[in-house]
């Protein structure tokens, strides 16, 4: 737009060469508009040419997308390609969209058509495409369930856990996890309980009696009573660890016999079972309703339990009404002391009851867990891994899958802002649009 200057006396010389600079500077600065790209890693080097064709491709692609301009806001463009630093066997294709500054203010845009450094550190993006080249992670499609999530078809091919992917013949890049796989994880957790049960039971020991005589013996010149309150107590912890010594022998033996169901069960299959699929036996769950029930009635008291268990509590009371019929208080004390004692017997019937039950349950659930693991079809896979066979890593240099996603960058901090929902779908209209029969055709 040109612009009307009058003369006057009142506009100085300076003022009006200020009002050009900032003309210009408008008129120059730009928006929708590709800042320089920057690179990651060996991006250039020879060795990643093909990842480095793959990814201009791309982005060739990607700027030619109407959608992609049209954002919610005005923003500016930048395009970073990062390769493996060590070996040419993955790239990734990184484009972000900024707007001219932040929610909070803070100022993004530099220039003609430039951004701050700081764009990402303030998290300045407000959406983000991916496409990487043979670059794949478990926690990119399945996370901690190890079941990967199919949310969607686009372009014609599947989306897993919001990642269009994109390979030869459709071949996904996980495998079921094995029968093999799945008994190994079961039996270092059983050798791992063992070893730390082990390693616990031996740092509870009891206190040396030589040590307690010569301790009792110089205490009581000076203090007799406290030296016999002494000798007590340490009888009473050395009873108490004799005790805890015996519970952990039955601890430490109930744990060996899980290992060694492990290791039978193993052993019973052949190393072609063990390398098929593992499938879950009980498919409709009735076998887990069967096991809770057996576990419900072991944490029941058994009748005659029951009946010793009442009957102590009934002397108890008994023996705390005549305490408190009677007018000597020794008396009184000693009936008292006698009630409680029969209140803690009734107690520990119930708690070794309980402890007995926990063996019996963990033995119940142990099984469970164990005989339910069985050799089966792949399309009944429990679980699944990650293919290390792809991307084919005898092939460096070659692209054997690719992934693409879409998403908004700080999302817990926009979630409930108005703009979320215009971003969102703005990235979805982006990622229907992209040409993934083109990024196809750049498979090797």
């Amino acid at each position: 737009m040109p612009i009307r200057m009058v003369a006057t006396p009142l506009l100085s010389v300076g003022l009006l060469a200020l009002i050009l600079i900032v003309h210009v500077g408008i008129a120059d600065a730009q928006v929708q508009c590709w800042v320089p790209r920057q690179n990651e890693g060996p991006v250039t080097d020879k060795r990643w040419a093909r990842h480095l064709k793959a990814m201009s491709a791309a982005e060739t692609m990607l700027k030619q997308s109407q959608e992609f301009l049209h954002s919610p806001v005005p923003v500016r463009l930048r395009t970073t390609m990062a390769t493996n630093r060590y070996e040419p066997k993955d790239s990734r294709l990184i484009v972000q969209a900024y707007p001219e500054q932040t929610s909070l203010g803070i100022g993004i845009w530099q220039g003609t058509c430039g951004i701050s450094p700081d764009a990402d550190r303030v998290a300045g993006s407000i959406g983000k495409i991916s496409i990487l080249f043979n670059h794949l992670s478990k926690d990119m499609f399945m996370g901690q369930d190890e079941i990967p999530e199919l949310t969607g078809m686009i372009g014609g091919y599947p989306e897993y856990n919001g990642w269009v992917v994109i390979s030869k013949n459709g071949r996904l890049p996980w495998i079921p996890q094995t029968l093999g796989d799945r008994l190994d994880r079961v039996g270092a957790v059983r050798e791992r309980a063992l070893a730390d049960w082990r390693n616990a039971s031996a740092l509870r020991t009891a206190p040396d009696q030589a040590m307690i005589d010569r301790t009792a013996a110089l205490r009581r010149k000076a203090d007799p009573a406290g030296a016999d309150q002494y000798v007590e107590n340490m009888r009473r912890l050395t009873a108490d660890l004799q005790g805890a010594q015996a519970k952990d022998a039955t601890r430490a033996a109930h744990l060996t016999k899980l290992l060694s169901e492990y290791r039978a069960y193993r052993a019973s299959f052949t190393a072609q079972q063990l390398a098929m699929p593992a499938v879950w036996g009980d498919s409709n769950g009735s076998v887990r309703q069967a096991m809770e029930a057996q576990i419900a009635e072991l944490q029941e008291l058994s009748a005659d339990e029951q009946e010793r268990a009442g009957a102590l509590r009934e002397q108890s009371r008994d023996l705390e009404r005549e305490a408190m019929a009677s007018d000597k208080e020794a008396v009184a004390l000693r009936l008292r002391t006698q009630a409680m004692d029969l209140l803690q017997e009734a107690d520990h019937i119930r708690k070794d009851h309980r402890e007995r039950a926990v063996l019996e349950e963990e033995a119940l659930r142990g099984a469970y867990e164990l005989t339910n693991l069985k050799p089966g079809p792949a399309e009944h896979a429990l679980a699944y891994k990650m293919d290390p066979t792809v991307p084919n890593r005898s092939q460096s240099g070659k692209i054997h899958v690719i992934v693409v996603s879409t998403s908004t960058l700080a999302e817990e901090d926009i979630l409930q802002r108005p703009e979320q929902a215009a971003r969102k779908a703005w990235l979805d209209r982006v990622k229907e649009s992209i040409d993934y029969a083109a990024l196809a055709a750049l498979l090797d």
